[in-house]
């Protein structure tokens, strides 16, 4: 059982995570800190965390294993005010969506004393805060760790244990192996549907269309609801992989509207094997996920 568990950032990863170490009775004090005016208070609550405070130093001060459960975008001001705040011998881990940034900043400022993991949870929901929260949120998903070379074994370890309290699949990649992968199932999705909706809702006659968009409009630009700093924030710190993956998409978008223009009739192969590939997946990795 930790002792002392400092979660930064009380929103629903970071109230998920405190109600998910309460429930698995983990930790014997999980304290909070958040930016957010009441946040805290409210994450206290609805029993995320057993104490908050005000300042960043008071919260981690003490703790063996600092959570920074913010965006990407706060990761680097972050890491620089823990310099001189957390307990030396204490391990830090995150839950941001590109890593090998991050791991840099890290790197660059955390003093030997204090160990790094870089990880990130393959979850999330539509809505978001503490309110939100939900201790069952880790519950048989993946939640990657991204350890290097540099990393300390029993930091490894440590934040191994904490992964395994929230119930989640611990599943290991090297920081850049894991910013490619994550570029193509998560981050081109989002640029997808930003420019799925972008284009539709440009267009002359999106007042009328708009309303014969249905369900597979409204799957398709689900994720253009997203937050738009966050996303800025992920383009920014994973761009080389996002432009990768890009280029494929561009090239197989302009594979398929050549086709469609020449009234290709072999365009039912190309849809049936990628009607195949997602059955494949779903049945694979996902077999609750019901069929749209």
């Amino acid at each position: 059982m930790f002792k002392r568990i400092a979660i930064i950032g009380l929103g629903l990863i970071g109230g998920s995570i405190g109600l998910a170490l309460h429930k698995a009775k983990a930790a014997q004090q999980v304290v909070g800190y958040d930016l957010g005016k009441g946040v805290s208070d409210q994450a206290r609550k609805v029993g995320a965390i057993d104490q908050p405070y005000s300042a960043l130093a008071d919260a981690v001060r003490g703790a063996e294993l600092v959570i920074l459960a913010t965006p990407v975008g706060a990761m680097r001001s972050l890491l620089q005010s823990l310099m001189t705040s957390v307990t030396p011998g204490a391990v830090v881990t995150d839950v941001a969506s590109t890593k090998v940034q991050v791991i840099s900043w890290a790197e660059e400022f955390l003093p030997s004393s204090v160990f790094f993991v870089g990880g990130h949870p393959m979850i999330g929901k539509e809505v978001s805060g503490v309110e939100a929260a939900d201790a069952a949120l880790f519950q048989n998903h993946v939640y990657c760790l991204t350890p290097t070379a540099r990393t300390f074994p029993a930091a490894i370890n440590k934040v191994s244990t904490f992964v395994e309290a929230l119930g989640a699949r611990i599943r290991f990649l090297e920081p850049a192996e894991h910013d490619g992968q994550v570029a193509g199932v998560s981050h081109l999705p989002f640029v997808a549907s930003t420019a799925l909706m972008s284009t539709l809702a440009n267009g002359a006659a999106w007042g009328d269309a708009a309303m014969l968009a249905s369900t597979g409009f409204s799957d398709m630009s689900r994720l253009a609801g997203g937050s738009p700093e966050m996303y800025r924030d992920i383009c920014l710190t994973n761009s080389e992989a996002i432009v990768r993956w890009l280029n494929e998409y561009i090239a197989t978008l302009s594979n398929l509207r050549e086709r469609i223009a020449t009234h290709d009739s072999s365009l039912h192969e190309t849809f049936a094997k990628a009607q195949q590939l997602r059955l494949q997946w779903q049945e694979t990795y996902h077999p609750g996920l019901k069929n749209q």
